[in-house]
């Protein structure tokens, strides 16, 4: 938990879907990432896994999600989130795995010397182009919202 939390902030000032993820969040994920498996995973294991929880929806709008134990009941951790913000860590965590996929750790770590990964322009990991995932999240129109409450 300590190394996600590391990590959640080094990311937060580079990767731009990042910039609002709560900690708490992250920990949880993070938690649960190295914990629903049964066995002990190492450290690089663990980051895959909570970005392909991520990358997979787990903290998109009717997912099963990951409750808060802190709250009472069954409350989704990532409730204080917007839709926006929600598409924007799956899409985001998308690109990240694919760019991993095809060797581009050292980018996504922020190593020394390594360049940065985009998420509006395509990267080339050793002759691979990387496509950053497009969002697929769109506020509804002011017409949308009126036709959904005229219809309730």
């Amino acid at each position: 938990a300590v190394v996600s939390t590391q990590s959640t902030g080094d990311f937060k000032r580079r990767i731009p879907f990042f910039k609002n993820a709560n900690p708490w969040t992250i920990d949880l994920l993070a938690h649960h990432s190295a914990s629903v498996t049964g066995s002990q995973l190492t450290i690089p294991l663990v980051f895959r896994r909570c970005l392909q929880l991520l990358a997979a929806g787990i903290l998109l709008p009717g997912s099963a999600s990951i409750s808060d134990p802190c709250e009472p009941g069954f409350v989704k951790a990532h409730s204080f989130m917007s839709y926006e913000h929600q598409d924007e860590l799956s899409c985001g965590a998308q690109t990240l795995l694919r760019a991993l996929a095809h060797g581009g750790f050292r980018e996504i770590l922020g190593m020394n010397g390594a360049r940065r990964v985009t998420f509006d322009t395509p990267i080339m990991f050793d002759g691979v182009i990387v496509t950053p995932s497009k969002l697929a999240y769109e506020k509804p129109t002011e017409t949308e919202k009126m036709d959904t409450n005229a219809g309730s």
